[in-house]
């Protein structure tokens, strides 16, 4: 049975029970800091468990694309070397709300299994918590398993949760026995405890129970859920049965094309080539199918584990071929064969090939040097077997070489490699770039009742409320005393807090006639949140008045919309491919980042501005609609990235038929609004990103009138016309070059003039020559040319130091013919313990600097190159 089969087999099965059907959600976990990526089915239906949010059905069915390479749940390092770890996947699950519990959920899967995959019901074994006798009843009493296939384990096997907060409960696993040539040899003791491969783990049912608070607890849901898992990939190894995942249908395209590529037959490869053949084979559905969702590498957060998951595919892929477009072009078979379940891969295809490429090619370089530098430490580590965490950390520090490849390496040599080391490294690193400074999250505090509040700030910038919720220290209050710092909760409120990359809100707060400002607005659950000083002794359920600052949310209404138009404008002109990677809306400024992997021209930008200007002057309405999810993307509007929508109910902007985006933010009436577009700057923040930096409105006139100053002033100061100032400012730019290389000309033959005199200021000491000069205010390159006159025309030991106002620099030389009499790390050690001055360098000299550097240094050198002469 295909794949396709079985996938479609599912989604009927619970569709024809009257489950709704729903579209995998994007890897990128939207406004949830808890995960880095969807790592199971119901990361989309979260706040649907904690009762946060309401939908259209009460029960559902998905097939859901996962990555687990970072954070709780990371098989990274395990991908390769085993028959079923994989960084993506895809979780199929059917879900309950409140609807179903317990008895429906083991009926379903028993019968999906049993009755339509067609499983042999004698190799089938269940496991419960052992807490839960009523799933135990269900297995024995109305599925008829026997009590000797149904296995009671702790929390670690059968105590499911999402991340380290969040909805949570106990579970119950389906396996399949593969029979006792997979198990551990022992048939009695042998069973899904056991660890061993014998029993394979087929479906996860979860019994939502709880929501796991930040201290630790359980606290009750309002209503309980049912959340299963079954791994689509291991249900199609087990059907086709097939040892691997690897040996699936799903992987046989990709395996194809690496075999074309590289000329390597995949069933006759030897047993070290086979898991660079998986590794690749995995790895490049991760990275076509992160980067698809909107992930770019970086060095940081989901970035970053992307970068490490392309890194490591390099690594294995030298093992095939040296040709390093070999990984990037693999993306094309996963495109080809998953487009139709997910079109947004062909959509960007261009991105996809562009950024795997730049990133291997950029890594390459690191990755020969660092592979040497690797191979080195396994011969000086042959007797333990073991790479140090300084070595490790050097490698990734140096080489950009993440633990995860180093210890990849290391694995398929029979080394291990000191982890617990290596984080005392990282820690240290942290600690002194001030990295690990902690936050106080007021989000995580937990408001009993749930409270929602009504944003009202569409329709009017003034709102009369009721006071819901007081939050002071952390905690919930009844009241708050005059001139207290605290968090006023209200049911109404017109603040704006994120939507769209917007700002939130500033304003005030008027409370029995005292106006006071407030200092943040957030999120608390469904609530909105300000922050203020309590201008008089507040209570819960007191009327309050919230004010937003008009000038403020009117310049952000500008930029907002402006950020929509230069979207469309840039795919207009550049194309598809084009994917927002996240943007800021100020009320002074825009920022828009997207993947684009060409540097823009000034032609460019000119076309940019003149397209989003022309927009703006046409004056186009701009219209708000509410329709559900699925007719908004068969529409073709655009997402923003990192935002959360409501399936059944999502807001629509759009400007007329140039742009329609998904977007809760706050925007003006017309694009005439707008005013004016101005890009300010253009910067590439990392490889294969662009960010855009544009003003509007007000700050757009502003940047102009600047500009026509300092345009005028110059015209006048150089009088030429306006559009003469630049090349008259060439010219003197020009001229200044040509000055400054006579000077240091002149300067360089002045120096050198003291030649001789320094020659005859040469000292023997313990047969070598040795001299220190000091001069003030020079650069490096004349103290090197200094040295280099002196050292051809008496080899020796010379040391120039150069004090400026206020620290010194220092180069010492030493000839080839004395470097066996000169300990050099010595030295460097002297001048640093006795002067504090560091330094580093190549074989035969010492550079670096420090304090002012006393006249006493001289003789002091020469003393130490007296006593320690060898």
């Amino acid at each position: 049975m295909q794949g396709s089969v079985i996938r479609k087999k599912f989604i009927d099965f619970f569709v024809n029970r009257k489950h709704e059907y729903v579209a995998s959600s994007s890897l990128i976990p939207a406004q949830d800091p808890t995960i880095l990526f969807a790592n199971a089915g119901m990361n989309q239906f979260k706040d649907l468990f904690l009762g946060l949010e309401k939908r259209s059905y009460n029960k559902a069915v998905s097939i859901q694309k996962c990555v687990r390479a970072g954070g709780k749940h990371n098989d990274l390092e395990n991908v390769g070397f085993t028959k079923r770890h994989l960084t993506f996947f895809e979780m199929m699950g059917n879900f309950s709300f409140g609807d179903y519990f317990k008895q429906e959920a083991i009926t379903y899967a028993w019968d999906f299994l049993v009755n339509h995959i067609q499983l042999d019901p004698d190799k089938l074994h269940a496991s419960v918590h052992h807490t839960d006798d009523q799933a135990y009843d269900i297995w024995k009493s109305q599925i008829g398993l026997p009590a000797h296939k149904i296995h009671r384990l702790g929390d670690a096997d059968n105590f499911w949760q999402m991340g380290d907060v969040g909805p949570c409960g106990p579970c119950s696993e389906i396996y399949i026995d593969r029979g006792i040539s997979f198990g551990c040899g022992d048939e009695d003791t042998c069973s899904p405890a056991c660890g061993c491969d014998r029993f394979l783990e087929i479906w996860n049912l979860v019994f939502m129970q709880y929501d796991r608070q930040s201290d630790g607890t359980l606290k009750e849901l309002s209503q309980k859920g049912v959340d299963t898992g079954m791994g689509f990939e291991r249900l199609c190894a087990v059907v086709q049965d097939k040892d691997s995942v690897f040996a699936i249908d799903v992987f046989a395209p990709i395996i194809a094309a690496i075999e074309k590529h590289t000329g390597i037959d995949y069933s006759m490869a030897s047993s070290d080539i086979k898991p660079a053949f998986h590794v690749l084979a995995d790895h490049i559905r991760s990275c076509t199918f992160l980067i698809a969702d909107g992930c770019a590498p970086s060095n940081e957060g989901r970035g970053y584990v992307l970068r490490k998951i392309i890194r490591r595919a390099a690594l294995f892929a030298q093992k095939l071929s040296n040709d390093v477009t070999l990984f990037p072009s693999l993306s094309d078979a996963v495109i080809a064969q998953m487009e139709s379940i997910y079109p947004e891969l062909r959509i960007n295809q261009r991105l996809i090939h562009e950024v795997l490429t730049s990133e291997v090619e950029r890594f390459s370089a690191n990755l020969i040097r660092g592979t040497a530098i690797l191979a080195a430490f396994f011969a000086q580590n042959v007797q333990s077997k073991t790479i140090s965490g300084k070595d490790a950390f050097t490698l990734y520090d140096t080489y950009g070489f993440p633990l995860e490849l180093t210890t990849a390496a290391a694995r398929e040599r029979g080394y291990t490699v000191d982890t617990d080391a290596y984080e005392e490294c990282m820690e240290k690193q942290k600690q002194q770039s001030g990295a690990d400074k902690q936050t106080n999250k007021i989000e995580d505090i937990t408001l009993e009742p749930p409270i929602r509040t009504e944003f009202t700030g569409y329709h009017e910038l003034q709102t009369t409320s009721t006071i819901a919720a007081l939050i002071q220290n952390g905690h919930t209050v009844d009241a708050v005393d005059a001139g207290s710092h605290c968090f006023v909760i209200t049911k109404q409120s017109p603040f704006f807090i994120v939507g769209g990359g917007q700002v939130p809100d500033q304003g005030w707060l008027v409370y029995k006639d005292q106006k006071t400002p407030i200092l943040s607005v957030r999120f608390m659950q469904k609530a909105i949140a300000a922050e203020c000083i309590a201008p008089a002794q507040m209570h819960v359920g007191d009327s309050i008045t919230s004010i937003v600052d008009k000038e403020l949310r009117t310049n952000a209404m500008k930029n907002h919309t402006a950020t929509h138009v230069l979207q469309s404008a840039l795919i207009r002109l550049f194309g598809k491919h084009i994917k927002q990677s996240g943007s800021v809306v100020h009320p002074d400024y825009l920022r828009f980042d997207f993947t684009y992997h060409t540097q823009l021209s000034t032609d460019d930008i000119i076309e940019i501005e003149n397209l989003v200007n022309e927009k703006i002057r046409e004056n186009i309405p701009v219209t708000i609609d509410h329709m559900t999810l699925k007719d908004a993307t068969q529409q073709g509007v655009i997402a923003f990235f990192g935002d959360k929508y409501n399936p059944d109910d999502v807001r629509v902007v759009q400007v007329s038929d140039f742009s329609a985006e998904l977007c809760g933010g706050t925007h003006v009436q017309r694009t005439g609004d707008i005013g004016t577009f101005k890009i300010i700057e253009v910067t590439s923040p990392a490889a294969g990103l662009r960010r855009i930096v544009a003003l509007t409105g007000p700050k757009a006139i502003e940047h102009y009138q600047t500009m026509y100053t300092i345009a005028k002033g110059l015209s006048q100061e150089f009088s030429v016309k306006p559009e003469e100032v630049p090349a008259v400012v060439l010219k003197q730019k020009e001229e200044l070059r040509s000055l400054q290389k006579k000077i240091h000309t002149m300067q360089h033959a002045l120096l050198i003039a003291k030649v001789p005199m320094w020659k005859k200021q040469t000292q023997t000491i313990a047969d070598i020559p040795t001299l220190c000069i000091m001069e003030d205010n020079l650069s490096l390159q004349q103290m090197r040319d200094i040295l280099t006159v002196l050292m051809q025309q008496t080899p020796g030991i010379y040391c120039i130091i150069s004090n400026d106002e206020q620290k010194a620099s220092f180069i010492v030389r030493i000839a080839s013919e004395y470097m066996a009499h000169i300990d050099a790390v010595a030295l460097k050690q002297w001048l640093q313990n006795e002067y504090n001055l560091k330094s580093g360098g190549k074989a035969g000299e010492l550079q670096g600097g420090g304090p002012i550097i006393p006249l006493a240094f001289a003789q002091a050198v020469y003393d130490w190159i007296k006593h320690n002469r060898k």
